[in-house]
């Protein structure tokens, strides 16, 4: 075993050795990546260059270079890039074996090409001292009559709503989730908002009395005023397990470096890596041993749904249809 092991770190170091640079292309931010990149420089003497683009930016270079990419690995925040990078062909099959024995199946591609890092929830908000939501259980409910002109959207033009109707899609099928959609953007108090920060301090404001956020703007807004009145609760506990979303990573097929990019991503799963990430952005730590260490474990803990993210990812196209459809803009 000592000599099979020894052979093993032998094959490693020389694939280090060949490697020039390891270099990251991410939407994440970089002194967040940075710091990964440092103590993957410690683990292994390897150099990072953090290549950091708006996703369409970083998509579009990766199409320009092609075959002549240097990218290693992909890092990037959301299930339906994950699922269209994966799509295009931009990455390679990963070893899940140490990854499967820390992040649920749900959260890990069903072609062993990207896992989550983090993930958040995208739940209902309201104002605990204006508003009764002992009947919203589940999202359907928000399509009911009885919210008729009392709740707020986000734009539907971003990745996190684009990520919902997709897993309604994927869970209630196309017919019934227009039916929810359309029911929603009934029920609308105003325009829908350019952003969840914005849509938060709507219900802050009186502008309406319930909305969908992911939980980590709330959380922000929290740290930033103790007494913000906005308040969360997640859906569906009692049925599919409120919807989560995340960021995910995978190792680019034109890696030159394939035995350095898994180690990257192994070193994204330790416990130590894990929290930090989770906890520099109010997010949930991949990892399902571990717990959230900042302010959302005041929370609690849920049920989230177990839908593959693979699965959801490939109802993206769907759900942008579904939304012009029924005109939630």
């Amino acid at each position: 075993m000592k000599k099979i092991m020894t052979l093993a770190a032998l094959v490693f170091v020389s694939a280090l050795a060949q490697a020039a640079t390891f270099t990251i292309y991410t939407d994440r931010p970089t002194a967040r990546v940075q710091h990964v990149a440092d103590l993957f420089k410690a683990q292994t003497g390897l150099s990072s260059v953090i290549v950091e683009l708006p996703y369409k930016d970083l998509l579009q270079k990766l199409k320009t270079e092609g075959d002549s990419s240097p990218a290693d690995v992909i890092f990037t925040k959301d299930i339906v890039y994950q699922a269209e990078l994966a799509k295009l062909g931009f990455y390679q099959p990963m070893n899940m074996n140490k990854i499967s024995s820390v992040v649920d199946r749900s959260m890990r591609d069903t072609n062993n090409l990207w896992t989550a890092v983090t993930f958040r929830a995208r739940t209902l908000v309201y104002d605990p001292n204006v508003t009764d939501v002992s009947s919203i259980e589940k999202y359907e409910d928000l399509a009911k009559p009885e919210w008729a002109g009392r709740l707020c959207l986000r734009t539907s033009n971003n990745s996190y709503n684009e990520t919902l109707v997709a897993s309604f899609i994927h869970r209630l099928g196309y017919n019934e989730a227009r039916s929810v959609l359309t029911g929603m953007v009934a029920n609308l108090a105003t325009d829908v908002s350019k952003s969840d920060t914005a849509l938060l301090e709507n219900i802050a404001n009186g502008i309406c009395d319930v909305g969908l956020a992911n939980h980590y703007y709330l959380a922000q807004l929290v740290a930033q005023k103790p007494n913000f009145p906005v308040r969360l609760k997640f859906l569906d506990q009692n049925g599919r397990g409120v919807h989560v979303n995340g960021s995910g990573v995978g190792i680019a097929k034109t890696s030159k470096s394939v035995a350095a990019s898994q180690k990257f991503i192994e070193l994204l799963m330790t416990d130590s890596v894990q929290i930090y990430l989770s906890e520099a952005h109010f997010e949930y730590p991949a990892a399902t041993h571990l717990l959230p260490t900042s302010l959302i474990k005041e929370w609690g803990t849920f049920k989230s749904d177990k839908a593959n993210w693979t699965e959801i990812g490939l109802e993206a196209e769907k759900a942008k249809k579904l939304v012009k459809e029924v005109g939630y803009l």
